[in-house]
């Protein structure tokens, strides 16, 4: 920790970072463009000038570069010296000779980078009057704007999006003061990080353009901490929702990065930060809908689907309210279907009304199977979740089966940071500061080893030096022998080809001789064996290393490790409520709640409509309409994540409070509440029904379902509760230049009408209250004077790129450890019987836009998401006369499916690779993977889904 001296008061810094880090960790205001904290210098801008002086005599110095400037015991700086500050100015002025100084009309404005430097350098005045160069801007797909002529020519997006996120089709292109940041032609960018740009461009060059189509200036969103819904990585985020005026709803308008350090840090993913549409779908349910029971003229529905009209929320919750009390008084069943996408309280409010014996997880077998895995792996003390962090230190990687990049995507982004670790390395030997990010990059070597085996891999198969396409089953006897190496065993799999259990022994050496290995695996191939030789490999490398080893499981949705925690191991399916149905010789009326959950996906047709079959009414609490609602004979509407407060567990443990940014339209509210209102108006009293009615806060639920599950325990001291405050002040939502809003409703109210209460959080609807995100986690909008755009986080650090201060959100459940049970894998997998007599296997494939339920409704989103499409190997494709693009007809226990071939050369010979959850393919979910068998169609045909008679 040496000391320094900037403008006469000593600090001690951390003598391993550069002069601008530590002079921002310690809250020092220094003007700077191209520096970011997550990718280092390289000196391009030359705006974070200061002056060091060689002593204490030194009555002059010279100018020097903080971000290029290693630290010195001793030094001496000066940041506020007059000769500083004119070069800034100067600096700023050059930089702005070519921009269009459009501030009013770019979106940018009042959250723009160089808006506050330009500010913070005290340059306000132009000189410059002569003709500006300009550019033609590009078409960079639904999720992007391009103003080139905003450009300082920082080289940020370049770094990021090229360096950093390893795309490929943005380029810097030209030279001198002509610099153009795009594409070589006009096309959606093609990385899925390609979003971040619009927050680590300083300027307004790139911005969201779903947040165009309803903009509002950033002082005039009301925001609140929350949890991305759409994979399990847990990404924090700060969604932003505006009211419209002229009688409109208010409104999601869009999401950007909350900074976490274990998880996000400074980046989302492209499904993240544009999947929030959904939430705005015209297929929301915003009104109780009840099931028609008159006769409707021309009908398109099937016998078994129901049409719907609006009834009154009173009559809808009278209805549920008399059949808890008719099950109450043993009259009737009430059976509950949980979700692992919808919060633990709500999962938990469900349990509760119908209890445990009724309560089911709205999942089937072999996912609540894979789940139970994932959860007892978790629990061994050899084995260790890792940290976002923890994965980028890694110095070797073994991806087992997952499709990371698209299965939980921010993982994929932390592993193309771990490759550079042997790159690093050889910095450090040569002395080279590893914030000198150009300097690093330049050295020559082989990356750190990055293995896959498995199915299908995207978007990092740059990095991987070695990749070993294969099933799924064949995968987990390669990670079998690579455990049995680890620990010295003789192999004695048969199955395994020579060369695999060569490529099994190398690979074994390369994970034994590393500092730091991690394994990734995850529930994504649907194969149990290939998880549990994840296991394996960990726990061998546990025990001859003597210390945890790290395995980061990933799973699909965003609750799923949560949900989990509510069952006895061996319970909970789908398959187990059919069965008890089936068997069950009682007369007594039956009643289906389904919370947030399309069981489409979860069964196939023949076991769904079984199920919907052997109950007398379904009752369905969701937030869109989807084919579980048409067969709904009363749907509640319920609110999404960001209208609602609750608690997700992420693919580590980590348990999370999210937030409501603002309160559902109509009459959506969550669904713990619409069953704490029936057990109010139940007539019938008992120790359950009395706790439901009791509940008038979220926390009030969270505290039961904590004192109810031991692992849960943990989630009582996630955040404060209702009556929390901080000297007397709520925390506030809305900024303090929140405008406009005495005129919002003025056409039909003359004076401003009273804020919204928030019952569950000490947040308010409204700019009254605490605005410093140092006093709580709770305050998402991230701002400090001076500093209006995002690059305001570090105010916030404990250093910069460190904790947030006040520690970092969500706790980590608290499992029993369990140990690892022995598992043989079988010479045949047990996926082969689902094939069958078909010629192909199906194996689930996946794409970060089609693959997810929420985001998939998402206007920008859908707009992108590819027809239905089947990969096929390409020797297996001549045999078939098969060539790319042809239409083919999929024949499968689930029904008939068109779509085009994509000939593949890695895709395993006798397999198909269908696009888990792409529209038009969804009810294919439940029987991947399984067999099929492919039809000739005739060439007019389109694709699509065919019922299967």
């Amino acid at each position: 920790m040496p000391t320094i001296t900037i403008d006469g008061s000593k600090y001690q810094v951390d003598g391993t970072q550069n002069l601008l880090t530590a002079c921002l960790s310690l809250g020092l205001n220094v003007p700077y463009f191209c520096w970011h904290p997550a990718m280092g210098s390289v000196g391009a801008c030359r705006q974070c000038a200061v002056i060091e002086y060689k002593d204490r005599e030194d009555q002059r110095g010279r100018l020097i570069m903080s971000c290029m400037t290693p630290i010195k015991d001793g030094g001496i700086y000066s940041v506020n010296t007059e000769a500083a500050e004119d070069f800034r100015g100067a600096v700023i002025e050059d930089l702005m000779t070519n921009h269009p100084h459009d501030c009013p009309v770019c979106e940018e404005g009042g959250e723009c980078h160089l808006q506050d430097m330009t500010e913070m350098s005290g340059h306000t005045m132009r000189r410059y009057q002569g003709t500006k160069r300009t550019h033609r801007n590009q078409y960079l797909g639904p999720f992007i704007n391009h103003e080139m002529n905003r450009c300082i020519t920082c080289y940020r997006c370049i770094r990021f999006y090229h360096d950093y996120a390893g795309g490929e089709d943005l380029q810097a292109l030209g030279r001198n003061h002509q610099v153009f940041f795009g594409r070589d032609s006009e096309g959606m960018l093609e990385n899925g990080f390609s979003g971040n740009l619009v927050e680590v461009c300083p300027t307004g060059v790139f911005t969201d353009k779903t947040f165009s189509q309803h903009f509002v200036r950033k002082w005039d969103l009301q925001t609140a901490a929350s949890v991305c819904e759409h994979c399990a990585v847990g990404c924090n985020t700060a969604p932003g929702a505006r009211e419209s005026g002229n009688n409109q709803d208010p409104m999601l308008r869009r999401v950007v990065n909350l900074y976490h350090h274990d998880i996000n840090g400074y980046f989302l993913c492209d499904r993240g930060r544009f999947g929030y549409e959904y939430v705005n779908s015209k297929s929301r349910i915003t009104r109780v809908l009840s099931a028609r029971e008159d006769t409707v003229i021309s009908s398109t529905a099937e016998n078994d689907e129901r049409l719907h009209k609006e009834i009154s929320p009173k009559d809808a919750v009278f209805s549920l309210a008399e059949k808890l009390a008719s099950a109450h008084r043993g009259e009737h069943r009430l059976i509950g279907i949980g979700s692992p996408r919808a919060s633990l309280e709500n999962n938990f409010a469900l349990l509760k009304f119908v209890g445990q014996e009724n309560f089911f997880s709205g999942l089937n077998r072999r996912d609540m199977q894979l789940l139970q895995l994932v959860d007892r792996i978790q629990s061994n003390a050899n084995i260790h979740s890792p940290t976002i962090p923890e994965v980028e230190n890694s110095d070797v990687v073994l991806i087992l089966g997952e499709d990371i990049y698209n299965t939980a995507p921010r993982v994929s982004l932390a592993v193309r940071q771990a490759a550079r670790n042997r790159q690093k390395e050889q910095a450090e030997s040569l002395r080279i500061p590893l914030w000198q990010d150009a300097s690093v990059r330049q050295l020559e070597g082989e990356p750190s080893p990055i293995i896959f085996i498995g199915t299908e891999l995207n978007q990092i198969s740059d990095i991987t030096c070695k990749a070993i396409y294969t099933l799924p089953e064949q995968a987990a006897h390669i990670g079998q022998a690579i455990a049995n190496n680890i620990l010295g065993v003789k192999s004695k799999d048969k199955s395994l080809s020579n060369e695999n259990q060569q490529e099994a022994d190398r690979i074994s050496a390369i994970l034994t001789a590393a500092r730091n290995p991690l394994i990734i695996s995850g529930t994504s191939s649907k194969d149990i064996h290939l998880i549990h030789s994840a296991a394996q490999i960990a726990c061998a490398l546990a025990e001859k290393n003597g210390t945890p080893s790290s395995l980061y499981l990933c799973c699909e949705e965003s609750n799923s490790l949560g949900i989990t925690q509510l069952f006895e191991p061996e319970s909970g399916s789908l398959e187990q409520l059919i069965s008890e149905l089936k068997n069950d010789k009682t007369k007594i009326e039956k009643t289906l709640v389904i919370l947030e959950n399309d069981l489409s996906l979860r069964l196939a047709s023949e076991a769904l409509n079984s199920l919907f079959a052997s109950v007398d009414n379904v009752i369905l609490m969701d937030t869109l309409l989807n084919e579980t609602a048409k067969h709904a004979d009363l749907i509640f509407p319920v609110s999404a994540t960001a209208e609602s407060q609750g608690t997700f567990v992420n693919n580590t443990g980590l348990a999370q409070r999210f937030y409501a940014v603002y309160e559902g339209t109509g009459f959506i509210q969550e669904s713990w509440r619409w069953l704490a209102d029936a057990a109010g108006f139940c007539m019938e009293h008992s120790d359950s029904i009395d706790t439901i009615t009791n509940w008038n806060h979220c926390p009030d639920v969270t505290e039961c379902l904590a004192d109810s599950f031991a692992t849960l325990k943990v989630i009582k001291d996630l955040g404060p509760d209702e009556n929390f405050r901080i000297e007397g002040l709520k925390v506030a939502r809305q900024t303090a230049r929140y405008s406009g809003r005495t005129a919002i409703h003025a056409e039909a109210h003359v004076s401003e009408e009273p804020p919204l209460q928030d019952p569950d959080a000490p947040m308010s609807f409204s700019m009254e209250g605490v605005h410093n995100p140092n006093r709580s986690q709770l305050q998402a909008n991230i701002w400090s004077p001076g500093w209006n755009s995002n690059q305001s986080i570090f105010k916030f650090q404990q250093e910069v790129g460190g904790e947030r201060r006040g520690g970092a959100s969500g706790k980590y459940i608290q499992r029993q450890v369990q140990p690892l049970s022995e598992w043989s894998i079988p010479s045949t997998s047990g996926n082969d019987k689902d094939k069958g007599e078909h010629s192909l296997k199906t194996l689930p494939i996946y794409r970060m836009f089609g693959s997810e339920e929420l985001s998939n409704r998402a206007m920008a989103i859908s707009t992108v998401i590819n027809k239905p499409f089947f990969t096929l190997n390409r020797g297996d494709a001549e045999s078939a006369n098969l060539g790319h693009g042809d239409i083919v007809a999929l024949d499968t226990s689930s029904g008939v499916f068109r779509g085009k071939v994509v000939i593949s050369d890695t895709q395993p010979s006798g397999s198909l690779g269908v696009p888990y959850g792409l529209p038009g393919l969804e009810t294919l979910v439940p029987v991947l993977p399984g067999g099929a068998n492919l039809l000739p169609v005739e060439e007019n045909s389109s694709a699509g889904h065919e019922d299967q008679s």
